[in-house]
């Protein structure tokens, strides 16, 4: 407690009195952390994708930690972070209409609130509407949603309730180069973006993004109240072999911070929030030259948990106490479109000037399913050979379905593949084809010999799986402008160059509006895999090959990154955005065919 108390007085020294006297009424804040009430056994876990890789117990509670902000003239933003895998658009919608029914005052809507994960692979899954993302949990488990939804509510009602008059700034700083809190994964892929240096098998941890942003809430007399800070690097310090419930490195993170700074004021409690930035090439796992083992620090995974998650504490814990890189002043702003990926024309200033470049309706490759050797390794390279000659056959075979189809059809198999190129694809997710046939009840692969595609196969037979897309195309797209900070909230992994090119295109952008920083914060609002530049997808590693959108998912992003930041330097009555569309919803059948039932058989329990 003394610590704690001795850090507060630091704070107050070294903090910047002119510029925070110019920030004192302009905000009210609040901050909560509310506990996720899971404890189900028998529930996989969400993100490696192992049949084995289910809930037996618990290593740590999980946690949503919420900030909701109200600026001089009663603009109210509300963030969210919880410590699952990601957020689904099921969770946003059911979180949102929850709000609004509670809090019919507070005018809750699509454009002020934002959700996002921590990442952790070792929570429970089973919660998004998607069937791609149950099918080894088994199926959508309504526990696990409800408990999610729950929480997030709580968390953002606890947090407006708790509103007090807050000062805000912001501060960033960079790990020093011999820390060992992130190695890129995928350094062939990054090695191959024109703007980078190249850097060897020994400079892994150089391949990255090793700045930490921190957002600082402080009370008018400088205490700290609470921080939301953003690093990337994937929470995959628990591996798969683990059965019990883990927040994994980030929440090791959070925990190291809230004892660090816990106190009492006005019955309001410290919240550390640890957000994830461009973690999708970044791993807290060592490999490289040099390295003999492409695992953690030790043997034990949560010892390594807790050593990744220290060093982004002490990180945090600097910058908690240093001197702010500017306070933030000025009113709040927000702006959500929802845009259709799997059709998404691109902006030739994203493309290198190629005009006529749009995205595709979503695939997964075979690189998808080899996994990655550091955080989890997938498919047998014998198996990816040979499942990379299948994928050509069937390439072969779209381009003669394509001669003999009409114009239009043969335009957009014609456009899909030129998109995809040269992913070697296995699962069209969007066309809903598995190994290239639309009949998967009549896939020629015996169930017993893979329990998951006989779970595939168990679902089409009975109709489970027709109405939509089998991962969304839909996805919302949403900035955060809190005064001359601006936050990009990305339904998805986005890799580090791909991140560093989005946020100089938005900064550019919001520059006009006084925009000094934006921060790129990943897996908020929505999940449907990686986003890669166009280099790093040439390459065909894991991210590129479970970049579904294809080459140019980056420069659609983008795009539609663009235009809702052209629209924020506008004021409200001139904005013009798309509003009209939103995500497809699923049938109550349906969903109910897919959702766990047990007393019904399931691969779980026939594996």
């Amino acid at each position: 407690m003394q610590g704690g108390l001795d850090s507060q007085a630091q704070i107050r020294e070294n903090r910047d009195m002119q510029i925070h006297s110019q920030n004192q009424a302009c905000f009210q804040a609040g901050l909560s952390r509310v506990l996720i009430p899971v404890r189900t056994r028998g529930v996989g876990m969400m993100g490696y994708g192992m049949l084995h890789n289910v809930v037996e117990g618990m290593s740590s509670d999980l946690y949503v930690r919420a900030l909701v902000l109200k600026d001089a003239q009663g603009k109210t933003l509300a963030y969210a972070n919880a410590e699952i895998c990601f957020v689904t658009l099921a969770i946003r919608s059911a979180v949102l209409e929850r709000l609004q029914n509670q809090q019919p005052d507070q005018h809750w809507c699509e454009e002020n609130l934002l959700l996002t994960a921590q990442h952790t692979h070792s929570a429970p899954g089973g919660y998004s509407h998607y069937f791609f993302y149950n099918v080894t949990m088994p199926g959508f488990q309504p526990e696990v949603f409800e408990a999610i939804v729950a929480a997030f509510v709580e968390a953002i009602v606890s947090a407006q309730t708790q509103l007090a008059p807050a000062q805000l700034d912001f501060v960033q700083g960079a790990f020093e180069p011999d820390l060992e809190v992130g190695f890129n994964r995928s350094l062939t892929a990054y090695n191959k973006n024109p703007e980078v240096t190249p850097l060897t098998d020994y400079e892994t941890h150089l391949a990255i993004d090793r700045n930490l942003y921190l957002l600082r809430v402080l009370s008018p007399e400088g205490d700290l109240r609470g921080v939301i800070n953003w690093f990337g690097v994937h929470a995959t310090s628990v591996g798969p072999k683990n059965r019990r419930i883990s927040s994994d490195n980030k929440g090791y993170a959070a925990t190291f911070l809230e004892q660090r700074f816990h106190h009492r004021q006005e019955n309001t409690q410290f919240v550390g929030i640890f957000a994830q930035g461009a973690a999708g090439d970044v791993s807290p796992n060592f490999h490289g030259k040099g390295r003999d083992w492409p695992k953690g620090k030790f043997e034990d995974d949560l010892e390594s948990a807790r050593f990744n998650g220290k060093l982004q504490f002490q990180k945090a814990q600097e910058l908690c106490e240093a001197n702010a890189l500017f306070a933030i002043s000025g009113s709040l702003d927000a702006e959500l479109v929802y845009a259709d990926f799997s059709c998404q024309s691109c902006d030739p200033a994203f493309t290198g000037g190629v005009e006529g470049c749009q995205t595709a309706s979503s695939a997964h490759g075979v690189a998808f399913f080899k996994g990655t050797t550091v955080d989890g390794k997938g498919i047998s390279d014998m198996a990816g050979s040979l499942l990379a000659a299948v994928a050509r056959r069937l390439r072969k075979a779209l381009l003669k379905k394509a001669e003999a189809a009409g114009p239009e059809e043969q335009q957009r198999i014609l456009n899909k593949l030129a998109a995809q190129d040269p992913k070697a694809i296995l699962i069209d997710s969007g066309d809903k084809h598995f190994l290239g046939m639309t009949e998967i009840k009549d896939l020629p692969i015996p169930d017993f010999l893979d329990p998951v595609v006989g779970e595939v196969k168990r679902l089409h037979r009975i109709q489970a799986i027709q109405e939509h897309s089998w991962t969304p195309h839909v996805l919302p797209v949403q900035i955060f402008i809190i005064g001359n900070l601006a936050l990009a909230g990305v339904p998805g992994e986005i890799t580090t160059v791909a991140a560093r090119r989005l946020r100089a295109s938005l900064e550019k952008t919001l520059a006009i509006r006084g925009v000094k920083q934006v921060v790129v914060g990943s897996y908020a609002n929505a999940y449907h895999g990686y986003i890669t530049t166009a280099e790093e997808y040439a390459v065909q590693n894991y991210e590129g090959g479970h970049t579904v959108f294809g080459k140019w998912t980056l420069a659609a992003f983008q795009t539609v990154f663009e235009n809702v930041a052209q629209a924020l330097n506008r004021p409200l009555a001139e904005r013009v955005l798309p509003k009209a569309l939103k995500p497809p919803v699923f049938s109550e059948q349906e969903l109910a065919l897919r959702t766990f039932n047990p007393e019904e058989p399931s691969l779980r329990r026939s594996r």
